[in-house]
């Protein structure tokens, strides 16, 4: 009967009162992980983004299959902005590292004298003067389809690559 004593004696028994410690040191090293990952999404990540994200933007982080995300929404005008940044994306090009894709959207208007078709487009460059070129989101999903299935002609791969803006 001596020896089952002996742990609780020499306070190596894992006492209920330190593992009550051990567990709220553990919640607050977490929480302030936490806070420095979100600290880093609101300031430090959008540096990198081809187009500035304004400090009022949403942020919304995502796991997706084979790859992570964070986007980041606002509104400027007419237009809602998306710029979304992603680690490389399982069948991307194998030297894609993490990237950002910049896309605005601008809503239609069904009738009236101002009526339109709704407008959605994707950044993919810059002209020497610092003017930002947009194209017809339609035409970067249909790139985007071209190469998943090998057919991609040298002008699409082009726009693809230029609309993938390295982080």
């Amino acid at each position: 009967m001596h020896g089952s004593n002996s742990g609780q004696a020499n306070g190596t028994s894992g006492s209920p009162q330190t593992t009550l410690e051990q567990q709220e040191y553990a919640r607050k090293v977490e929480e302030a992980k936490a806070k420095a990952h979100q600290e880093y999404l609101k300031n430090e990540l959008p540096k990198s983004s081809p187009l500035k994200v304004p400090e009022t933007a949403t942020i919304k982080e995502e796991q997706k299959q084979g790859y992570d995300q964070v986007k980041y929404s606002w509104q400027r005008g007419e237009y809602k902005y998306l710029s979304r940044w992603h680690t490389r994306t399982p069948n991307a090009p194998k030297n894609q590292g993490n990237t950002w894709v910049v896309e605005r959207r601008i809503p239609g208007i069904g009738n009236g004298p101002n009526a339109r078709k709704a407008k959605e487009e994707v950044l993919v460059g810059r002209t020497p003067s610092g003017k930002n070129i947009w194209v017809d989101k339609k035409i970067w999903n249909d790139a985007i389809y071209a190469i998943k299935n090998g057919i991609c002609t040298k002008e699409q791969k082009e726009m693809l690559d230029h609309g993938h803006w390295k982080a």
